[in-house]
């Protein structure tokens, strides 16, 4: 049944353009071409960190794997399977599904969350393994809004329960999911980071 209610569907929502097949692959390429050629990706992760692996990725590749298709899931794949290697030191055929979809629920979100911080929408500092049971995200929605220090099960369920407004948050800096997710932060009970 179609939600019939007025209030966030109704209004206004910018587009978020999307990569066209022919961009897509030029783009899925260049991501191929840095994660097997970077000296960048050389580096054992576990002892550089997780923001060292996005730092090389320009924003065309993290738009692309967040773009709901084909190419956006290949670039995901792809990604992810570095990630595996790079945090993990094992190769993604060496694990199981579910570990894959874990991993994957953490790392994707934190794609669309550094397309964030580069247009200054957000501020967010990543753990060195944003996958450790242990790990938390220090994520602020704004200016002025406070420090939030979150677990990964936290942003998991802040993207099932808000994906659409950190995207318009991350994407434009839309005052209204700003406010929104700075509330869900609050409410959610997420520590406050100083």
């Amino acid at each position: 049944m179609p939600d019939t209610t007025s209030g966030n569907r109704g209004r206004n929502r910018q587009t978020i353009p999307r990569i066209g097949p022919e961009e897509a692959a030029r783009v899925f390429a260049q991501c191929e071409h840095l994660l097997d050629s970077a000296t960048d990706f050389a580096e054992d992760l576990r002892q550089v960190g997780f923001a060292r692996f996005l730092a090389p990725l320009h924003d065309q590749i993290l738009e692309l794997a967040v773009q709901p298709d084909s190419w956006g899931e290949r670039t995901r794949a792809r990604l992810i399977s570095e990630v595996f290697a790079r945090l993990r030191g094992v190769s993604v055929e060496k694990v199981s599904v579910e570990e894959i979809v874990q991993v994957s629920n953490v790392v994707v979100p934190c794609f669309l969350l550094e397309l964030g911080r580069r247009r200054q929408h957000i501020e967010i500092e990543f753990p060195a393994d944003p996958c450790d049971s242990g790990a938390r995200f220090k994520l602020r929605a704004g200016p002025s809004c406070q420090i939030h220090s979150i677990s990964g099960e936290q942003l998991v369920r802040l993207v099932a329960e808000a994906g659409e407004e950190l995207v318009g948050l991350c994407y434009f800096g839309d005052q209204r999911s700003r406010d929104n997710i700075e509330a869900l932060l609050a409410l959610k009970g997420s520590t406050p980071d100083s």
